[in-house]
């Protein structure tokens, strides 16, 4: 299997809700290292729940996570990274330096929908794009008003945006009408990434091997290594991503027999 890269991933001891000690970190990093994950975007929240969550903390807080890898001998290399809350004032705080890109390249933000709140989007992507930030749409699947309209994820996808969807989605879809919506996501190209959005262990562990072997079956395997490997493999170094605008969706006709 090629090497797998967790583009979303809470790894940080003690930032955000993920792993609550060092212990527990390193447990989870070598956990992702046994399932084949081999470079990862340590992300944490930066939203109003987490408003000590800085840029600079986040890059403090990666060099330990490194430092005692190193020190444990798990080869698993870590950068540092943001989940990113949409708010009004996103692009301001992106130009004021506020936010912290993926990798720490100040080419792609990761991005979330506000919770149980519908909002458009395009805007959104569109103003960031012009304040220089490429844009990645965390687990789009999990809100009701972009799974149950794919024509808006396609838009998004259309407007440059890169979606990230999440390996437990893959694997175990919360519907049958998820689990359909995500096959033609994958077929047509709208996935460009995948992420764990580990938190524990036990609570969305950092694992991502099943979720490749089911893309596979669903897409095959050129769609599979681009997803969870080579394009999350270019953010994090710095390598240009161009994803080819997604197909079309088919038509469902309605026969009428008379």
């Amino acid at each position: 299997m090629i090497p797998l890269v967790d583009i979303h991933c809470h790894l940080l001891a003690a930032v955000d809700d993920g792993p609550r000690t060092d212990d527990e970190a390193l447990a989870m990093c070598r956990a992702a290292y046994a399932d084949g994950t081999r470079w990862a975007c340590a992300t944490a929240h930066q939203n109003e729940s987490w408003g000590d969550v800085t840029p600079d903390r986040l890059r403090q807080a990666t060099r330990r996570l490194t430092q005692m890898l190193d020190q444990a001998g798990v080869p698993l290399t870590v950068f540092p990274g943001a989940e990113v809350l949409v708010r009004p004032d996103i692009e301001a705080a992106w130009r004021r330096g506020e936010l912290l890109s993926l990798a720490d390249r100040g080419q792609y933000l990761l991005i979330e929908m506000p919770h149980d709140v519908a909002i458009d989007l395009g805007p959104v992507v569109e103003d960031l794009r012009r304040a220089g930030a490429g844009v990645v749409l965390a687990h789009p699947e999990r809100h009701p008003e972009l799974l149950h309209d794919p024509g808006r994820v396609d838009r998004l996808a259309v407007a440059g945006c890169l979606v990230q969807v999440s390996a437990r989605s893959i694997t175990d879809p919360p519907s049958r009408r998820a689990e359909q919506v995500l096959k033609s996501w994958l077929r047509r190209g709208v996935v460009h990434l995948l992420g764990s959005d580990g938190h524990s262990l036990h609570r969305r562990p950092p694992r991502m091997a099943a979720a490749y072997r089911q893309i596979v079956r669903w897409a095959g395997s050129r769609v599979a290594d681009r997803v969870c490997s080579t394009n999350g493999t270019a953010i994090l170094h710095g390598w240009p991503v161009r994803p080819a605008p997604p197909e079309p969706r088919k038509r469902r006709w309605l026969r009428l027999f008379g």
